[in-house]
């Protein structure tokens, strides 16, 4: 006799959970090919399941590739982001419902003739949110808008907040995300420079080594500035013209480095301790930050965050300053 399917609700954490499992994934994605990449999100999420995880993280650009440094034409590149589009969120729901997990998978959105970084956020119940990508460094400010919104997520039974990539080099959007009670910070990434770090053969380890040094510095700062966890997904292999390292990394509310994965397609699968929060003593931003009017996108609009639960926003609508 063949054993009976678990049901997603009995997988699920206890609203008073004391730990959860996250899966940060760093994934290969097909340029432009939106049905490939999330055969390969629906792939690694059933991987993330079976390994006891209810969250996960993948890289940014997940599902369309990072179009925006592709060499496609741009009537391809739209048609890739119109087929994301179509796809995606009915596919994540149906995944998210069966194997009771939340997600979060980098994506490329277009509302009118404007684009945008995005993240979608599903969990077990459905659609959540998505998240606008705040801080365009130079090279996208041409091709993408900036969010400035940034959703504090409350899932079962736990709060997160999503950023990606170039996010990570302002502090004061993980302090945000803290004040407005997140407990882990989840980062989608596609970070690709340093290619001639990558050898003849294909080895990037001296490239992931190099992203490595550059980003876990402030991943450490800012977790431990905010009390936060935070992981980071980048992506993997060569997509189009650009590599992309393979980096997986974790850290906890105290700063500390405590999981990592370089330089191939994988996944990390770390706990989140809320007695390991309850001991954090956050030590806030320097005081030219704190003395700043508040934190602000690419476009120095101001940003806020803004509090959602299950398929909507909270009741109230709260949005936290």
């Amino acid at each position: 006799m063949g054993t009976a399917a678990v049901p997603a609700a009995s997988r699920r954490p206890p609203a008073d959970a004391e730990t959860v499992r996250v899966a940060a994934v760093t994934m290969h994605s097909a340029m432009g090919e939106p049905a490939v990449n999330l055969d390969r999100v629906e792939a690694w999420l059933r991987r993330a399941s079976r390994a006891g995880a209810t969250f996960a993280v993948f890289p940014e650009e997940c599902i369309t590739g990072s179009v925006n440094k592709s060499e496609l034409p741009d009537d391809a590149v739209l048609a890739a982001i119109d087929t994301a589009a179509e796809l995606a969120v009915p596919r994540l729901e149906a995944l998210c419902r069966e194997l009771g997990m939340t997600a979060v998978v980098g994506t490329v959105e277009r509302r009118g003739d404007r684009r945008f970084n995005s993240a979608l956020i599903v969990g077990p119940d459905g659609y959540l949110a998505t998240y606008d990508k705040m801080w365009l460094p130079g090279g996208e400010r041409e091709y993408f808008q900036p969010g400035d919104t940034l959703p504090v997520i409350a899932s079962q039974g736990w709060r997160f907040a999503v950023g990606i990539c170039a996010d990570l080099q302002r502090g004061d959007y993980f302090r945000l995300a803290a004040e407005a009670g997140a407990e882990f910070f989840l980062l989608c990434v596609a970070g690709s420079g340093m290619p001639e770090l990558v050898g003849s053969d294909g080895d990037q380890t001296k490239q992931a080594e190099h992203h490595r040094a550059l980003h876990v510095t402030l991943m450490r700062q800012w977790s431990a500035q905010s009390g936060l966890y935070i992981f980071y997904a980048n992506q993997a292999g060569k997509s189009g013209p650009a590599w992309f390292p393979g980096l997986v990394l974790v850290t906890d509310p105290h700063g500390e480095l405590v999981a990592e994965r370089l330089p191939t397609e994988g996944m990390l699968v770390a706990e989140v301790s809320r007695g390991v929060l309850a001991t954090a003593c956050p030590t806030g931003l320097d005081e030219e930050a704190d003395a700043a009017e508040g934190p602000v996108n690419s476009a120095g609009r101001s940003v806020a965050a803004r509090a959602v639960a299950g398929n909507s926003a909270l009741a109230d609508g709260s949005v936290v300053s």
